[in-house]
């Protein structure tokens, strides 16, 4: 039950009952610490010959009967025909889903600003002009008139597209016919709904 000779710690009777039994040479302590470093089942192990020790476990797994052929994977083989239903399934079950699913339009909301070469001109009517635009894929929003400076003001536009229909360049083309009218136009604000 105890660890060491004496008791529950080392003392002089260890080290003298170790001299007794190993000596004092080096070499001998090294080899009794490897030696008792392996389990009993491991040292009864020794001196049999490496090929009946690797050939035993490779006799046992060739005895053992091949009952299942699936729980063998062809990782390069063919492809089997429980796997080419399974794919049409999986794809049917897939196309299935796709069509049930419904379709999402992505729509951006679109905040511009509209200024004009000077005061003279009626941002009001400019606003009806360009709402006056149908499109496709285009509802216009709420206009307000924002004060840029010494009393000029800017147009301030509001408007929904989808995304797919109509771009950035068709709503610029709508907006800068104007020409003679808009001096430039903005993007304040684009955000995807």
């Amino acid at each position: 039950d105890k660890p060491f000779v004496a008791g529950y710690s080392a003392s002089k009777e260890d080290a003298k009952a170790l001299e007794q039994l190993l000596g004092n040479n080096v070499n001998v302590l090294a080899w009794a610490a490897r030696m008792a470093s392996y389990y009993a089942v491991e040292r009864a192990g020794f001196g049999k010959p490496a090929a009946a020790a690797t050939a035993a476990p490779a006799a046992k797994a060739a005895a053992k009967p091949a009952d299942d052929d699936d729980d063998d994977v062809d990782l390069f083989g063919e492809e089997t025909e429980e796997d080419k239903k399974a794919l049409e399934d999986k794809k049917a079950k897939d196309a299935e889903k796709a069509k049930t699913k419904k379709v999402v339009i992505a729509k951006s909301s679109i905040l511009m600003d509209i200024k004009v070469w000077d005061d003279t001109i009626d941002l009001i009517a400019l606003g009806e002009k360009i709402r006056s635009n149908e499109r496709d894929g285009l509802l216009w929003g709420d206009h307000k008139l924002v004060p840029v400076a010494f009393g000029v003001k800017k147009l301030q536009q509001l408007l929904v597209i989808e995304d797919d229909k109509v771009s950035s360049d068709d709503i610029e083309d709508i907006i800068m016919q104007y020409e003679e009218e808009v001096q430039s136009m903005d993007i304040v604000a684009w955000n995807k709904i």
